[in-house]
């Protein structure tokens, strides 16, 4: 219809528009490398109030230059799409307000920026060596400048958002060392000779403005970083879950206690004389015997799910897409105790992912953590079905409006969701169940942790102790998990009632379609969906039933 045109080039110029703007999300996207890969951000507190502005601007337009009443049935969902992102922006630029504190949700802070905006053209094979090179020095160029600009954004500033500043600070240093040496042998020797330039002047840069936080920022930094009731509940009611911080609260202490009953049957079924403690130590001990092993193990198991899945005929695999096992960045290891992922470029031909799995970093008790049962599982919502497949689908969908407004439900939900469908139709056994289990049992915690936290009802060291004596990790990774649920509430919830609003939808569909439902049908339509939230992925469902069902 000509109104879904028109909304259609209304997002592709607000898009342009921020790009301009945010060229660091633009590489990410991989969106017009040429223009937008040697710049970095404005980083000051003008360019934020600018930010606010287009905003508004935004939502007028919107509203005023497209007629609702004549789009289509999915022209009015992507308009209520937008409308939804929107709002979002405006709540978290205005009412949160994190980048107050000197913080991003996305990329950290402002030192975390600056190695993101590297990070992205070292790691992505998307242009020749000396091309990303020639973009990484015009960015470590322009690194100065952005910091500077940086400092006055630190309006109330966080202590411990200060102190992770302290930690990247060096990372990133070392980081910025490692690129140098490790594409010293194949570029030319000019190019080099600028590179290690740039790096000493970057670094420099960075050791003063860590003097500058130290000096200026820590001293006035503040303990609270909590939102508080009400902003938690109205970020929950704009991400339009259909349930309140206590309803959600509730099912996360209820799915606590249940899962704590299902580990307690399946240890005595796994190890009848053994407690759920030990079961769990007993798992966790049988683990390849060195981190390098751990990353081919890990390899070797994404392929066996992707054949799997196959085989199964489960869910379409996109053409072309790939995947890489490679160890966490240095500069990342701080907020990603375990693992991560990164998906690719939106607007690439290569859509080739990244399976973060972290270090250990000469601490061998943390091999544990990379046991062979809890690897298996984790490759299951990494990789194949989870996130990997889920997010180069999403980039497959031509419709720029479901790529960019995502549900962190329904993308943490799905690779939650997948681990139970994997047990379901046999990848994963007993003992993944078991670590599968008390994943989530992590998740549970994480839903009462990121209510309670938010909320003021819960320390941050209230939130290790739970966390450490609930779920059994390691003390170093539950600082580092709960460092990033400080700057990002709302997120952690996300994994477990994603699972079950993605269960819920599944019994809809099915009640909806009767003897007409597949699974292929339900996990196929959702990979086609590109994330978008479960309040409107339930809606596309009804549209397409309905139009399914009419046809017949």
């Amino acid at each position: 219809m000509k109104e879904d045109e028109k909304l259609k080039k209304y997002f592709e110029t607000q898009f342009e528009i921020e790009m301009n703007h945010n060229p660091v999300a633009a590489t990410i996207l991989g969106y017009k490398h040429e223009k937008y890969d040697h710049l970095l951000p404005d980083g000051s507190i003008n360019a934020k109030e600018d930010e606010i502005v287009r905003l508004l601007q935004q939502k007028r337009k919107l509203e005023t230059e497209i007629d609702y009443k004549e789009l289509s049935d999915e022209g009015k969902l992507d308009y209520d799409l937008i409308k939804y992102f929107l709002n979002s922006q405006d709540f978290q630029l205005n009412e949160l307000a994190l980048w107050k504190g000197g913080i991003d949700p996305l990329f950290g802070s402002p030192i975390g920026t600056v190695a993101t905006a590297i990070y992205v053209l070292y790691s992505r094979d998307f242009a020749p060596l000396d091309t990303r090179v020639s973009a990484i020095i015009s960015r470590l160029r322009a690194a100065p400048r952005f910091l500077e600009e940086t400092k006055s954004i630190w309006i109330w500033p966080v202590e411990l958002w200060v102190n992770l500043v302290l930690e990247e600070g060096p990372r990133t240093i070392g980081f910025l060392q490692l690129i140098q040496n490790t594409v010293e042998p194949n570029i030319e020797p000019k190019q080099l000779q600028e590179l290690a330039k740039e790096i000493e002047t970057v670094s420099k840069v960075i050791n003063e403005y860590i003097d500058w936080i130290n000096s200026e920022v820590l001293p006035r930094a503040q303990h609270d970083w909590v939102i508080g009731s009400q902003k938690f509940a109205r970020l929950l009611e704009l991400r339009k879950l259909g349930k309140s911080p206590n309803e959600i609260l509730q099912l996360g202490e209820k799915a606590l206690e249940d899962t704590k009953k299902q580990l307690e049957e399946l240890a005595k079924d796994l190890y009848p004389d053994k407690t759920v403690k030990e079961v769990r130590e007993i798992i966790k001990v049988s683990h390849p015997p060195t981190f390098e092993m751990v990353l081919e193990h890990v390899r070797e198991l994404t392929q066996d799910a992707r054949e799997f899945i196959r085989k199964k005929n489960l869910m379409k695999i996109p053409e072309g897409e790939d995947l890489q096992v490679i160890p966490t960045p240095s500069f990342l290891v701080p907020i990603i105790p375990f693992a991560a992922y990164s998906s690719p470029e939106k607007f690439s031909d290569n859509q080739v992912g990244q399976y973060f799995v972290t270090p250990i970093e000469g601490r061998e008790e943390m091999l544990k953590e990379h046991s062979y049962a809890s690897c298996k599982n984790t490759a299951v919502h990494e990789a194949y079905p989870g996130h990997h497949l889920q997010l180069t689908s999403a980039n497959l969908q031509p419709n720029l409006i479901r790529t960019i407004v995502q549900g962190n439900e329904t993308v943490e939900g799905w690779a939650h969701y997948c681990e139970q469908l994997m047990a379901e139709e046999g990848f994963l056994g007993k003992k993944e169940v078991f670590i599968q289990l008390l994943d989530q049992l992590w998740r549970a915690i994480r839903i009462i942790v990121d209510i309670k936290l938010h909320t003021g009802r819960m320390t941050f060291n209230e939130a290790k102790e739970l966390m450490i004596e609930e779920i059994g990790m390691d003390e170093n990774a539950v600082i580092a998990e709960l460092k990033r649920y400080t700057f990002t509430p709302g997120y952690q919830l996300s994994y477990l009632i994603g699972k079950f609003l993605l269960l819920d939808l599944r019994n809809h569909v099915r009640e909806r379609l009767g003897d007409k439902y597949s699974n292929q049908f339900f996990h196929n339509t959702i990979l086609d969906s590109g994330g978008i939230p479960i309040h409107f992925l339930k809606r596309l469902f009804d549209i397409r039933i309905a139009k399914m069902l009419n046809e017949q």
